[in-house]
């Protein structure tokens, strides 16, 4: 579950309703944050969904975010897509693995019914990192075919990439791949070390030291090509140079159904549950805009890893070993 902004800058605050629609997934990520290999049974109902929907209609929501688990595994998800657009709310955004939408009439379908941005994962360059990621043979080829599909139909494409053991070194490579798709939007994300990733940590949480470099190379060739980069969830320390990349969590709020809550500020939410600042975070001229340190990772890793953002990344990898 990641809800990505519309834009790391913003003159006022972007309200969106974000919709966990299902836990359930086509893939079986070994770092997922719902859990979904594990999900035997649904938790969201399509009452539950439309009920939401209604109490926020005409409340001036600029868009309602799509996520879960995948979304287009439900059944009912054209139908839900067709009340969205009933409903009058303005744009969909679709987070997705675009398995579904390598197939043309289906595309044609999502599109059609308001899904003007999709944001879809991809996790590796090649079969060998993304399939192995998934766990499924022939992601990575459905997904390109989704992009493409999307793209053709002129929807706005984002990418997420979640940076784990098995693929920060092909970063840059991945980075190469979307260009190549010409996708509109690129987003690399820390790994959230909850759900799945919880209980691999080991065999799948790197180091932040460890992937810096790779995702420095890889954030470089996106922006140099002009392509809009947005990095989530690293502490500012940890990328020294990339401020400006950094999403800005204060100028978006969320309104969020999650399972059987109502989280009425999704950032909040975060900020109070899930992640952390700790000692090194208390002199950081970072301090207020960086979301810290994700609580699971400071858990097992400690802090040594982090200080002051403004440090070079020599001096951060030195700290690992401190």
């Amino acid at each position: 579950m990641t809800t990505i902004p519309e834009s790391t800058t913003s003159s006022a605050a972007e309200r969106m309703l974000s919709i966990h629609f299902t836990d359930r997934c086509n893939n079986r990520c070994v770092f997922c944050v719902v859990d979904s290999p594990s999900v035997r049974k649904d938790s969201v109902s399509a009452g539950q969904i439309v009920a939401f929907l209604e109490a926020n209609q005409g409340k001036g929501y600029a868009a309602v975010n799509i996520h879960g688990g995948e979304p287009t595994t439900r059944r009912d998800f054209l139908e839900l897509l067709q009340r969205i657009r009933d409903l009058g709310y303005p744009s969909v955004i679709l987070q997705t693995n675009a398995r579904k939408l390598s197939r043309r009439e289906f595309a044609d379908q999502v599109v059609g019914l308001g899904c003007s941005k999709i944001v879809v994962s991809v996790h590796g360059s090649n079969s060998q990192v993304h399939d192995g990621i998934t766990l499924v043979a022939d992601s990575l080829r459905h997904a390109i075919h989704g992009i493409r599909n999307v793209k053709a139909l002129g929807a706005h494409v984002r990418t997420n990439t979640v940076v784990s053991q098995m693929n920060y070194t092909d970063l840059p490579a991945i980075a190469e791949l979307l260009l190549d798709l010409g996708v509109d939007h690129v987003n690399i994300s820390a790994l959230h070390t909850a759900g799945t990733a919880y209980k691999n940590f080991d065999a799948v949480t790197p180091w932040y030291a460890e992937v810096a470099p790779y995702v420095l190379e890889a954030a470089h060739r996106v922006a140099d090509s002009g392509t809009t980069l947005t990095l989530e969830g690293f502490p500012h320390c940890t990328l020294p140079g990339l401020q400006d990349h950094f999403i800005d969590w204060d100028n978006q709020h969320f309104t969020m159904l999650f399972r059987d809550k109502v989280l009425d500020d999704y950032e909040a939410y975060m900020d109070s549950s899930m992640r952390t600042h700790g000692e090194p975070c208390e002199q950081c001229p970072s301090r207020g805009p960086c979301g810290g340190v994700y609580r699971e990772y400071a858990e097992f890793r400690g802090w040594s890893e982090f200080g002051p953002a403004g440090l070079e990344h020599g001096e951060i990898a030195d700290a690992t070993s401190s």
